[in-house]
């Protein structure tokens, strides 16, 4: 698995940076008004029900952490300061592609904030692997009827010399309709469809990456119970579109709590044409203050 130590200091301040102190304020004030005491405040926010968004919760939480490392001289990063630098660590890379900050914004909308988290995540990983990354080329997904406004839906465009695809990425959570979902992937434009047209299109491949659990807890179980889903291996198998089950969370290892994230394909992407997909496989860690 890939290894990386990450700051966490330094992950905060760069979170803080990229979201915006203003903004962030803002939010803090949401949260100490605590929309006429329904909230909360401390440690026993209900992040949902002031409708805050999820990045400022780790961000919040991971500050809480730090505070108490601080006053307590040391000790090991909690969870969402490892959350915290999972994100600074997907970030990095990405710096200097295209749309970046389309997608920042989305990463401020509470009802994207996960999901975003979740893509940039697997953008991250399409980087690393040397190919460039298009947060704007997403213009196909508004000729597919309704798919342009799925909150559980986000697609990027990756590109490295002539192997171009379009990264799918979406979250098994129960508020999302897996169906629209499933129904998007499949109709998106791409090889399967185009291969005669000519232009872009023709080169265009998909993949469709399916976040599936939220923890390690039952992560390993989920993946190997969204491996055998019906409608996933008629897409991987019929529609020759490469289906990414992937997960992630807080571990144990060596008696230190790591970020892992990993993940599988699902069966039948052995046709598939785009072949250099980023399987997730890394560790995060973050330095011990």
């Amino acid at each position: 698995m890939r290894h990386k130590e990450i700051n966490p200091a330094r992950a905060l301040d760069d979170l803080e940076s990229i979201l915006g102190k203003d903004w962030l304020e803002e939010n803090l004030k949401s949260m100490k008004d605590g929309q006429n005491g329904k909230g909360g405040f401390g440690r026993f926010i209900d992040f949902t029900e002031l409708g805050i968004a999820h990045v400022v919760k780790i961000w919040y939480k991971a500050r809480e952490e730090t505070i108490d490392r601080e006053i307590v001289g040391g000790g090991m990063p909690g969870p969402y300061t490892l959350a915290v630098a999972a994100m600074a660590g997907d970030l990095e890379p990405l710096y200097l592609n295209a749309g970046l900050s389309n997608k920042i914004d989305e990463l401020k909308e509470t009802k994207l904030s996960l999901r975003v988290m979740h893509e940039l995540g697997i953008a991250s990983g399409y980087a690393r692997k040397g190919y460039r990354i298009d947060f704007i080329k997403r213009q196909v997904v508004g000729s597919i009827q309704g798919c342009d406004v799925l909150p559980g839906l986000g697609v990027f465009m990756v590109e490295s010399g002539v192997s171009k695809a379009a990264i799918i990425c979406a979250d098994a959570h129960p508020q999302n309709d897996l169906g629209d979902i499933f129904y998007c992937a499949r109709h998106f434009p791409g090889a399967s469809q185009n291969a005669g047209d000519g232009g872009d299109a023709a080169l265009l491949q998909r993949v469709l990456c399916l976040y599936v659990a939220d923890g390690l807890t039952d992560g390993a179980s989920r993946l190997d119970e969204w491996a055998v889903h019906p409608e996933l291996m008629r897409l991987s198998k019929d529609d020759n579109l490469p289906v990414l089950l992937y997960t992630d969370g807080i571990k144990n290892m060596h008696n230190r709590s790591v970020y892992v994230r990993w993940g599988r394909l699902v069966e039948g992407n052995q046709a598939a044409l785009f072949k250099d997909i980023y399987i997730p496989d890394e560790i995060i860690t973050a330095a011990e203050l």
